[in-house]
């Protein structure tokens, strides 16, 4: 296993072989899952290759009927700048799969993906439509500082991969951005954000996280 880098990328405008959504998920699904927070260096180049078949994704979304979005919206939610649709779960590899839907400028609200953040999972992200700038931030005594040097704008087409703890934001966002994003095992069950960067962070648990805190609530009524 390579060790992912968070200034990797990989971008192809050759032929691709992927024909189907079911073909995609075979490929993924070869990959390597584990440790938790691992990703593996093929699937960058993977989410590269499906944007050369972005049909394959328009036919997804197609198929999905008022019976599964009921279903699917039991997963899917709204954050300030974008919309975070389900498509995939592997339940014995435990990857996921969504597509992002960047909300148009005026529509977009202050904090989430245009605050500096990380997250409880690594992921491999490709944009199928528009782009952005990805930025990174370090730690440091005054609070956090940005890595100018590793500043990139990302372009449809284009794939990367970030680790979970690497703190980053998006800027500039194009008005109909769309990428595809995988996730990796979960590694914790918190995230952190920051709304202030001289500040402490925000912690946002996901719901394994927040559980013990429901089981006390129902132990004191």
């Amino acid at each position: 296993m390579i060790p992912i880098s968070e200034s990797s990328f990989y971008s192809t405008q050759g032929s691709s072989l992927l024909r189907s959504f079911d073909k995609f998920l075979s490929r993924l699904s070869r990959l390597k899952w584990s440790p938790p927070g691992s990703i593996d260096p093929g699937l960058v180049c993977l989410l590269a290759e499906l944007a050369n078949e972005r049909a394959v994704i328009g036919n997804l979304v197609e198929s999905w009927d008022t019976e599964d979005l009921e279903k699917r919206q039991l997963r899917c939610h709204e954050t300030s700048t974008h919309y975070k649709w389900f498509v995939y779960y592997h339940k014995h590899l435990r990857y996921r799969i969504w597509l992002h839907q960047y909300k148009d400028t005026e529509a977009r609200q202050p904090g989430y993906a245009e605050v500096p953040h990380n997250h409880r999972y690594s992921l491999a992200s490709v944009v199928l439509r528009g782009g952005f700038e990805h930025r990174y931030f370090a730690r440091d005594v005054a609070g956090l500082s940005e890595i100018e040097s590793e500043r990139r704008f990302y372009v449809t087409g284009e794939a990367y991969a970030l680790e979970w703890q690497k703190l980053h934001m998006l800027s500039a966002l194009r008005d109909h951005t769309l990428t595809l994003v995988v996730e990796s095992p979960v590694v914790r069950n918190f995230s952190e954000a920051f709304y202030d960067v001289r500040s402490q962070p925000v912690l946002f648990h996901d719901f394994v996280g927040l559980h013990p805190r429901l089981a006390e609530a129902t132990r004191t009524w």
